[in-house]
């Protein structure tokens, strides 16, 4: 699933902060940038309306938080996107399986 791959560059870019790698640092929020980039284009508002929007907004917020991270090495934003995109999975998990394909 795209979000865990995403939480997970997280935690390890946290990690890389931490350990103050700071090239591993950018490479590993660049990869979740670009992971939550693929989540919001495969968004289709056509079928998802208010809630596709709803969510592109969202993605492009974390999308923008993840910079600021990066860019101010501040591992608070990183929890905080990393949270948001557990709250997104928790509600993905709670869909039906068989409603999960035409939700997306």
């Amino acid at each position: 699933m795209l979000i865990a791959g995403a939480q997970d560059r997280i935690a390890e870019a946290r990690g890389a902060m931490e350990r103050q790698q700071v090239a591993r640092q950018g490479e590993l929020v660049g990869k979740a940038i670009s992971i939550v980039d693929n989540l919001r284009v495969s968004l289709d508002h056509s079928k998802g309306g208010e809630l596709a929007g709803n969510l592109g907004d969202l993605y492009d917020y974390m999308q923008r938080r993840l910079v600021e991270a990066n860019a101010t090495s501040d591992p608070a934003i990183l929890a905080e996107v990393h949270g948001l995109l557990g709250t997104v999975r928790e509600g993905w998990e709670a869909i039906p399986a068989e409603f999960r394909h035409s939700a997306t």
